[in-house]
């Protein structure tokens, strides 16, 4: 028997959905000890759900951070690296953009990354 896992991610809009195919399982069914996930498998396929449900949620959060609080206007990108982000059910590896800050407001720093938080308004 073949098995497919898959995370529909439903967006705020309500119009777009996404799909990720999580796992395909083989699985036998002529033993009684064969039925349901393995360990293995129960870990793995929790592994992969986190992967992809932070990788989502981090990708929504850096969108609505890429615009100015005050004026609204896109910010725009200096660079982008990967960040580890750890979990419970492993680390997952984020893109992170630097922004720069927007001149209509006065920072203490050039530019910031909406995934550190660590922006201060002076």
């Amino acid at each position: 028997m073949r098995l497919k896992v898959q995370l529909v991610i439903c967006a705020d809009d309500e119009r777009t959905d996404t799909i990720h195919e999580v796992a395909v399982l083989e699985k036998d069914c002529h033993r009684i000890e064969q039925l349901g996930l393995t360990l293995a498998e129960a870990k793995q396929l929790l592994t992969q759900v986190q992967q992809s449900i932070v990788t989502q949620q981090a990708s929504v959060f850096v969108t609505t951070h890429s615009h100015c609080e005050a004026c609204g206007i896109p910010l725009r990108r200096k660079e982008e690296t990967i960040r580890a982000f750890r979990t419970l059910f492993g680390t997952v590896l984020l893109t992170s953009p630097r922004l720069y800050h927007c001149r209509c407001q006065t920072f203490m720093t050039t530019t910031f990354r909406p995934l550190t938080e660590s922006s201060l308004h002076t």
